[in-house]
C-alpha cells in the first residue's frame, strides 16, 4: 500500500507507474463485480462487494486528500522561501516575472507530485461514482428479474 510510505520522498518510487497499476487493478475489480450483476443469483454478493469496495475507495480518497494538503503546505512554504531568496539576493536584481518563473521552476518537482496525487484521487472519486451507479442499478436489476418472472411482488 503506497500510503504506508512517505509521500514526501516520492522520488524513490515511480508513483506514476504505481498509480497506473492501481487504476488498472480497480478497473478490473469493478469489471468483475459488474459480471456478478448479470445473474440474479450473484446480485446479493455483488452488492456486498460494492459496499465494501466503496468504503475502501472512500478511505483511500480521504488519505490522498490529506497527502495533497500536506504537499500543498510544503509547496507554499517553499514558495515563500524561494521568493525571499530571490528578492534578498545581493548579486542580481530580478524582475517580478523573472522571479515568478524561477520560483515556478524551483517548485516544479513538488507541483508535479501534487498533480500526480490529485489525478489519482480524481480517478478514485470517479470510481466511487461508478460504484454508486452500480448500487443504484441493483434495484432496477431486481425489478427487471421480477418482471421477467411475472411476479407481482413489489
Amino acid at each position: 500500500n503506497p500510503l504506508k510510505e512517505n509521500y514526501f520522498n516520492m522520488a524513490e518510487t515511480d508513483y506514476a507507474k504505481l498509480f497506473e497499476n492501481e487504476r488498472a487493478e480497480w478497473r478490473e475489480k469493478i469489471q468483475i463485480i459488474s459480471l456478478n450483476l448479470k445473474s440474479i443469483q450473484t446480485v446479493a454478493e455483488a452488492q456486498i462487494e460494492l459496499f465494501s469496495t466503496r468504503q475502501i475507495l472512500l478511505e483511500y480518497s480521504y488519505k490522498l486528500a490529506s497527502i495533497i494538503s500536506k504537499l500543498g503546505t510544503k509547496e507554499r512554504q517553499e514558495r515563500a522561501k524561494k521568493l525571499r531568496e530571490y528578492q534578498e539576493s545581493k548579486d542580481v536584481r530580478y524582475g517580478v516575472n523573472e522571479t515568478k518563473t524561477m520560483v515556478e521552476a524551483d517548485l516544479a518537482e513538488i507541483t508535479q507530485k501534487i498533480e500526480l496525487v490529485e489525478g489519482h484521487r480524481k480517478f478514485l472519486d470517479q470510481t466511487i461514482q461508478t460504484v454508486d451507479h452500480m448500487l443504484y442499478g441493483i434495484k432496477s436489476r431486481i425489478a427487471l428479474e421480477e418482471y421477467l418472472r411475472g411476479s407481482t411482488i413489489k
